[in-house]
Parts: structure tokens; sequence; C-alpha cells
């Protein structure tokens, strides 16, 4: 499904925090409606319906959930849980300040003992989502966090601005599964806006980062992907989002420098030498090349 660009231009204010709503087009774009749950790995799965990909921790001692989608899906997501487990949700995580994943906060409350996110997501949630229904963690953390939960363990990380300034990721230690948030849009371009703290240097370095960090025997959840089946997937993704991430700036710095114009080099329908990405709406890659284009002249 694409939409055009008129109606990304009304709807992008709504992922990037400006009234938030399941009806909005943009995001049914982005997103893979089937509201069911999937299991990755031993006690881990995840829900997708509408919105960023939740992940779910379930065992006898502890309930870890990452990310809250939207309150209609929220409440879909809490039926799964019911049957799977009586216990509360011990934390809701956050992996950043989008509405696709935070919406659903305030829903989840009455299910969750506490919610945690990074301390630049709870800012920019202030700031950039303008509705009452906005509910930010009530804790924080600002580099790196550690939760032991019984038999499982998970280590938080923040490692500077990438797809926005408050992006965490979160490590399920003994499982060896980390939820990725939108650091890797697996096959699809990318959602990059600028006023959300975007930083296309920052993002390579972060996926780097991550790729050294973690080894490859991890499993990565993923926000967003072409197909239900692609929202998980191993470090390799991370290097190719860097690489898609590289290519782009060097296409655009290297036009910048013959002299052409913002319109000149968004008339291309691929950046070159890289993997073909699909366009979850239309423009989206004219929009990724107008965002570059902007970076770099800062």
């Amino acid at each position: 499904m694409k939409i055009n660009r008129r109606t990304f231009l009304k709807s992008s204010g709504l992922l990037t925090g400006l009234a938030l709503t399941s009806k909005s087009s943009l995001l049914k774009a982005l997103t893979l409606e089937n509201g069911s749950f999937k299991v990755i790995k031993g006690n881990i799965g995840i829900f997708t319906e509408r919105g960023g990909t939740i992940g779910l921790f379930v065992n006898d001692d502890s309930v870890i959930t990452i990310d809250s989608q939207f309150p209609e899906t929220a409440k879909n997501f809490v039926e799964h849980l019911k049957s799977k487990t009586n216990r509360k949700i011990d934390y809701l995580f956050n992996t950043h300040h989008h509405g696709d994943h935070t919406s659903g906060n305030k829903f989840l409350s009455s299910y969750a003992n506490e919610i945690v996110a990074n301390e630049n997501c709870v800012r920019l949630q202030k700031i950039r989502i303008n509705s009452e229904d906005s509910f930010p963690a009530s804790k924080t953390f600002s580099d790196e966090m550690e939760i032991n939960l019984g038999k499982e363990k998970i280590k938080a990380y923040h490692f500077g601005k990438a797809h926005t300034g408050g992006d965490a990721v979160y490590h399920f230690v003994n499982h060896n599964v980390v939820h990725f948030g939108d650091l890797v849009f697996n096959g699809l371009y990318p959602f990059v806006n600028l006023e959300d703290e975007a930083d296309f240097e920052g993002w390579i370095k972060y996926l780097e980062t991550c790729y050294n960090k973690f080894d490859s025997e991890t499993t990565f959840i993923f926000g967003h992907s072409t197909d239900p089946n692609k929202l998980t997937g191993d470090r390799e993704n991370l290097i190719v989002m860097r690489d898609y991430l590289s290519s782009l700036l060097d296409f655009v710095k290297k036009n910048k420098s013959e002299g052409k114009t913002k319109v000149e080099i968004t008339s291309v329908s691929e950046i070159p030498n890289t993997p073909k990405r699909i366009e979850a709406w239309e423009g989206a890659l004219k929009i990724n090349i107008e965002q570059a284009y902007d970076y770099l002249n800062r």
C-alpha cells in the first residue's frame, strides 16, 4: 500500500509527535496488520497489528513488554497476554518517542508496574507529541541500565542520536535477543525527520556500535519490515541498513559538490549501488534525500 505525497505531508507530523491517531494513512502504510503473536525464541515473542512491533517476554517470575502501538491495538495485545499469563507487566519499555510505539502507553499503564525509556525519548515525547493521551515513561536512564528479572536479565542501551534523539535498544541477555526499535527498517525506506533529532552520521555509528557489541547468534527485533517474516533478523541486517544510510549521504554529498539543486538530486528513482527498497508511502525515497540534503546543510 502506498499513500500520496500530500497525504504523507499531512500525516508525517503524526509520526513525529503531532496528535498521533490510529487513522493515519502513513502509519497504516508503514505497518503490518495481522493482530497476531509469534514466538521467536524461548520465552520471547512479538505482537504485530498496527504500529511498531511489540516485543514480549513472559515466564513464571516476570513479564516484559517493549513498545505499545496504539490504545486499540494495545487492548488486543492485552487479550493475547492474558492467554499466556495472569501476571501484570513488570516493565513496559519504549524504544523511542514516535506515537506508533508509545500511544498505547496510557492504556497499558493499568497493566504495567512501571514504564521505562531513555531520558531523551521522554523529553521528545513531551515536546513532539501534542496529545492529552501522551503518557511518557516514569523511569528513565541516560546511557545504559540493567534490570535483573530472576531467570533473565535485560540491558538497556542508548548510543546517541540516530533515528531519533532518544533511541534505545533492549537486550534480553540469556535469550540473546535485542529489540531494536526503528533503527532498522528492514527492506523499507526509513522514516527520517530532523525535527525528531534524527542524525544520519549518528545513526551509522549507532548501527556499527551495535554490530560490534552483539554477536552472530543475536536475534534482532525490528520495528517495521516489508512482511511479518522479516520483523526479525541478525546483525548483518544492521550492516545493510548502515550501508544504505552511508550510500544515501555519499550520493547527496557528491551531487551537492557538482552544484546540483535539491530538486535535481531528488529526481532519482533509487540510490546507486544499494539494494532496492520498498516505498511504504509515495515519495519515501525523495523525503530521505531531502532530509539528507538538509542534514548536510546544517
